[in-house]
């Protein structure tokens, strides 16, 4: 029977009785199978979330788009195990195995056709994972890749996959090789690629200089095999950011080297006015290297022998050369240096200006590369206003973590009367500044207080979309409020909060808490309990929260207050959802769904993307598959998607293991669609 909830005219809030009235009903619908136990006897096995994702359908005779049945997904996944057969059993019989502490050098010396700093003991992906794409399709994906975006879980997804120990992409099926023949013999380990291996690697290497992350990146490269890491300018640089001045100068002096003897072979050549300029460029970044190498060790006569060699070139850099000038003096003689004279901070001249103890102007932060941002932040020299503007810009080209962020909005300092007023000071402030006193406000705050205050901080960031990064931020605080009956009207939003910052117990508390208060007819309560209760079902993995038909039906009731075409999209993406993790909508429930109410600009997935996406599926290739649904999302996120989109995401995410992280990506979803 259909419903009348449509009656009810858009915008109006429901009467408390009714509230009251549905909040009891809701709760007897909630309590009733509540008992893992009792679900197993009562809830049909369709409608565990445990269960594969039900298989989209297309019309047959169109090229390309389709989704692999149940069936297909298990053999994929099977097929994409790394452990043979009797390995997979010891491990069941000897569970502490996989708990070892697993050395990468070791690993990586053992096993040469692998390389990253993640193992998948550690949450990385599995080794292999890469393998069945071809190199060119894989590097074609990286540069489209927009990243980082204002989602925090595809900047997790895509961290495990470039730093995940993994093989390089060959182009071949996945197999399963046993580690002995019939004989019981070891078996010959294939010939390795390592020359392909070290172009992915340096493909992986451009990719994360790309975001900026420093840490990540100076332990990618320091843990490479040697002779791996190639003898580059760039790579010298990131060495240098990360503070292995010993590493740096040793690849200089060998480049250096190399770079000379290239040199001599050419004389009874003519080479290209091309070829020429390129040398010359490197020629003199190598001069310069061992010019600044020279003065850290001491050896000033031989750095000037370098300086003269420069000048012989013709490219005299009159800043490079003051800079080492001053780098040769005595500290206790050492005149100031203004960094204001820069106009652009390149990773040679930051060194040398790092290791002369001299500020880095503020100017200087905004025109600096990625890098030289995430290395600023760590800059003892940075004032503590500078410090925090190379973070927060470093933290949105996904450089720093939130953690490293929250540690420098900790250091800011304000009054008791800015803290007092903080709210009303936010008013006026669209300012990143304003974000970090909202911030400690809230952490200094009661609960209610805490509440209030974050409100203000949804807010603001709604209006820039980036909530999911403003949840993990304010994680701390979040955690710090206690479930009461004065926050009643607040429960939703912490609740929502600490689900985007992935602490998935502690949102289920103050589920229970809400649902407690229901049972009583509470209507605040009920309101919340219904908000609360899709985010709920769909971030937790177990049967702690019950799903019935009949639920869904009395969530569907609670959306009354919206508009038909609000609450009709809001409906599609749930329903869309909820299968993709296992459960099951009724017909009728979609059936109601069959009008021409849409509301919102969400976007479907582009069909090129689409294609490949849907192919790189069938064909089991799972990097692709995870690159391509990134690119699906976009710098705007999972919320920017429509339902079909986002829901198709969702299932690419778990068919290849990434349970956790599909959750994280609808929970984002969701909560950017009004959730």
């Amino acid at each position: 029977m259909k419903n009348t909830a449509h009656s009810t005219c858009p915008g109006t809030r429901p009467s408390r009785y009714f509230l009251s009235s549905i909040g009891a009903i809701f709760f007897v619908a909630l309590t009733t199978n509540y008992s893992p136990a009792q679900q197993q006897e009562e809830i049909p096995p369709a409608t565990q979330a445990q269960t594969e994702p039900k298989a989209i359908l297309f019309p047959s005779g169109i090229p390309g788009p389709y989704f692999p049945t149940d069936d297909e997904i298990g053999r994929l996944a099977q097929e994409r195990l790394s452990l043979t057969p009797t390995q997979t059993e010891n491990n069941a019989e000897n569970p502490t195995v996989l708990d070892d502490v697993v050395d990468l050098a070791e690993m990586i010396e053992d096993d040469n056709s692998v390389y990253g700093t993640l193992s998948e003991n550690d949450g990385g992906l599995s080794k292999n994972i890469w393998q069945p794409s071809s190199l060119d399709t894989i590097e074609k994906l990286l540069v489209a890749l927009n990243l980082p975006s204002k989602s925090p879980i595809m900047d997790q997804i895509s961290q495990k996959l470039l730093l995940s120990i993994a093989s390089a992409p060959t182009g071949e099926a996945l197999e399963i090789t046993p580690l002995e023949t019939t004989e019981g013999e070891i078996a010959e380990r294939p010939e390795v690629d390592q020359v392909l291996l070290r172009t992915f690697i340096n493909l992986r290497i451009n990719e994360l200089i790309e975001r900026g992350n420093l840490t990540d990146l100076v332990f990618f490269i320091q843990n490479l095999p040697e002779a791996t890491l190639e003898e580059s300018q760039q790579n010298t640089e990131i060495l240098m950011l990360g503070g292995d001045l010993v590493g740096a100068c040793q690849m200089a002096r060998s480049a250096r080297s190399t770079s000379m003897g290239r040199d001599n072979s050419r004389t009874s050549f003519s080479a290209a006015p091309e070829e020429e300029q390129e040398t010359s460029l490197e020629d003199i970044f190598w001069l310069k290297m061992i010019a600044f190498c020279r003065v850290l060790e001491e050896n000033n006569a031989g750095a000037e022998i370098a300086l003269d060699l420069l000048n012989e070139q013709g490219n005299i850099d009159f800043l490079f050369y003051d800079l080492v000038s001053k780098l040769m003096e005595q500290p206790e003689t050492r005149s100031r240096i203004i960094s204001s004279g820069l106009n652009r901070l390149d990773p040679l001249n930051y060194t040398i200006l790092s290791l002369l103890d001299q500020p880095i102007e503020a100017n200087l932060i905004e025109n600096s590369p990625a890098l030289i941002v995430s290395a600023l932040v760590i800059n003892p020299n940075m004032t503590p206003e500078n410090r925090f503007q190379a973070a927060v810009k470093s933290y949105l080209s996904g450089g720093v973590s939130a953690e490293v962020l929250r540690n420098i909005y900790d250091l800011q300092e304000f009054t008791v009367m800015e803290y007092n007023n903080a709210v009303r000071m936010a008013e006026f402030d669209d300012r990143p500044i304003a974000d970090v006193l909202l911030y400690q406000a809230a952490k200094q705050s009661s609960d209610f207080e805490k509440a209030e205050i974050l409100d203000v901080i949804w807010k603001r960031a709604l209006e820039n979309n980036d909530l999911p990064r403003k949840a993990e931020l304010n994680i701390e605080t979040l955690l710090n409020i206690n479930p009461s009956s004065r926050l009643m009207n607040h429960t939703h939003q912490i609740t929502r909060g600490i689900l985007l910052g992935g602490e998935i117990e502690r949102a289920i508390q103050w589920y229970d808490f809400a649902r407690r208060n229901a049972s009583g007819g509470n209507g605040e309560a009920t309101r919340a309990l219904i908000n609360i209760w899709p985010l709920a079902i769909i971030a937790s993995d177990r049967d702690e929260i019950p799903w019935s038909n009949d639920i869904l039906e009395l969530w569907w009731n609670g959306q009354m207050v919206l508009s038909p075409e609000n609450r009709d999209s809001k409906a599609a993406l749930f329903y869309a959802l909820a299968e993709a993790f296992g459960h099951e909508v009724a017909e009728d429930k979609w059936a109601e769904l069959i009008t021409e109410n849409k509301a919102g600009d969400a976007k479907a997935i582009s069909l090129g993307v689409w294609r490949e996406l849907i192919k790189s599926v069938g064909e089991n290739k799972p990097a692709q598959s995870i690159l391509l649904s990134l690119n699906a999302m976009g710098q705007e996120g999972p919320g920017s998607l429509d339902a079909s989109g986002i829901s198709t995401v969702v299932r690419v995410l778990r068919s290849f293991g990434l349970e956790a992280e599909a959750r994280k990506v609808a929970i984002e979803a969701l909560v950017a669609n009004g959730f």
